[in-house]
C-alpha cells in the first residue's frame, strides 16, 4: 500500500516540476520575442494577471502529463526521446496551433508565438525527458527507423501516407462542423477576438497542418516501446490534451459554453484521428514490453492490470 503511494506522489511532484519548467520556459520565451523586437499577440480581453498565471500552472500541468506519458515510454538516448518530445510539442503547439491561431483569430503576433514556443517547448521536454526515463536498453534511432519501415513495401507506404494525410481534415471537418454551426455567431460577430475565413482557406490550412501532424507522428511511432493498443489511447489523448486542453483552460475570457463544445469536438477527433494514424502507420507486430520490476523502480505509476507494459 505505501509503495504505490509513495509512487503516486513522486509522479505528481515530477508533473509539478515540469509544469513549472512549462511556466519558465513561456516567460523566457515571451522575453525572447520582446528582445527581438516582435509584436507580441493582442489579447481579446483584459487579463487578469492572476487568473492568467493560474490558469498557466493549471494548464503546464495538464501539458506535462500528456508530454510525459509519451516521453516514458520512447526508446533512445536522451537527446534522441529530448528532440522527439521536443518537436512533438513544439509540431502541436508552435505550429499547428500557431497556424490555427492565425486564421481564426485576430490576435496577432504569430511569428512572436512562434518563438515564444520554440523556448518554452525546448525547455519543457528536456525537464520531462529528465524525469521521465524509460527503462528499456536505448537503440540507435536509425536502427528503429529501419526496423519501422522494413514491413511494408514503398508502395504499400505511399498509399499508407497518402491516406494519413487526408486522414485529418475529414475528421476536423465530420466533428468540427457540428459545432462550427453551434458557436458560429461569435466568429462571425468576431466576439473575442475570433473570425471565421472562407472555406476554401479551412480546407487548404488543414491540409497543411495535416503534413506536420505526420511529421509530429511519425518519430513518435518509430521511437515508440509500448503496445500498439495503448498508442492508440496516449497518442490520442496527448493530441487532445497538447492542441485543445492546454490553450482552453487558459483561455478564460471565452464562455463556458464555447470551450465545453470545444473541448469534446477536439477530443473526439483526437481519439479518432489518433486511432487512425496508428492503423495506416503502426505494423502490427508487438514490440517487447517493459518489464515490471524494472518499471517500478523507475517509480512509474502505471496500471498493474495490463502487466505488460509501463
Amino acid at each position: 500500500m505505501v509503495q504505490p503511494v509513495f509512487a503516486m506522489l513522486t509522479y505528481l511532484l515530477r508533473i509539478l516540476g515540469c509544469a513549472l519548467g512549462v511556466v519558465i520556459g513561456s516567460v523566457l520565451g515571451g522575453m525572447l520575442f520582446a528582445a527581438l523586437g516582435l509584436p507580441g499577440p493582442q489579447m481579446p480581453a483584459a487579463v487578469d494577471t492572476r487568473l492568467l498565471a493560474l490558469s498557466s500552472l493549471v494548464g503546464g500541468v495538464v501539458l506535462s502529463i500528456g508530454l510525459a506519458e509519451i516521453a516514458r515510454r520512447l526508446r533512445g538516448s536522451f537527446w534522441t526521446r529530448w528532440l522527439i518530445v521536443g518537436w512533438f510539442a513544439y509540431g502541436c503547439l508552435g505550429i499547428n496551433n500557431t497556424i490555427e491561431a492565425s486564421i481564426f483569430t485576430s490576435i496577432g503576433g504569430s511569428l512572436a508565438l512562434a518563438v515564444l514556443w520554440l523556448v518554452a517547448c525546448l525547455i519543457s521536454a528536456c525537464l520531462i525527458t529528465l524525469l521521465f526515463r524509460n527503462p528499456t536498453p536505448a537503440e540507435p534511432f536509425g536502427a528503429s527507423v529501419r526496423l519501422f519501415f522494413a514491413g511494408r513495401t514503398w508502395g504499400q507506404w505511399a498509399w499508407r501516407l497518402f491516406a494519413a494525410w487526408l486522414a485529418f481534415p475529414v475528421v476536423y471537418f465530420v466533428f468540427g462542423m457540428p459545432v462550427g454551426l453551434l458557436v458560429q455567431h461569435a466568429y462571425r460577430e468576431q466576439a473575442f477576438g475570433l473570425r471565421l475565413p472562407g472555406l476554401e482557406v479551412v480546407i487548404a490550412v488543414q491540409l497543411v497542418r495535416s503534413i506536420v501532424f505526420l511529421l509530429v507522428a511519425l518519430p513518435v511511432f518509430v521511437a515508440w516501446s509500448g503496445l500498439r493498443r495503448r498508442l492508440n489511447l496516449i497518442f490520442g489523448l496527448s493530441l487532445f490534451i497538447v492542441l485543445g486542453l492546454y490553450g482552453l483552460i487558459q483561455a478564460y475570457w471565452l464562455p463556458w459554453s464555447m470551450r465545453g463544445l470545444h473541448t469534446v469536438e477536439i477530443l473526439l477527433d483526437s481519439l479518432v484521428y489518433g486511432w487512425l494514424l496508428v492503423s495506416l502507420l503502426v505494423p502490427r507486430a508487438t514490440p517487447p514490453s517493459i518489464p515490471l520490476p524494472l518499471a517500478a523502480a523507475n517509480g512509474d505509476v502505471q496500471g498493474v492490470a495490463a502487466g505488460t507494459e509501463s
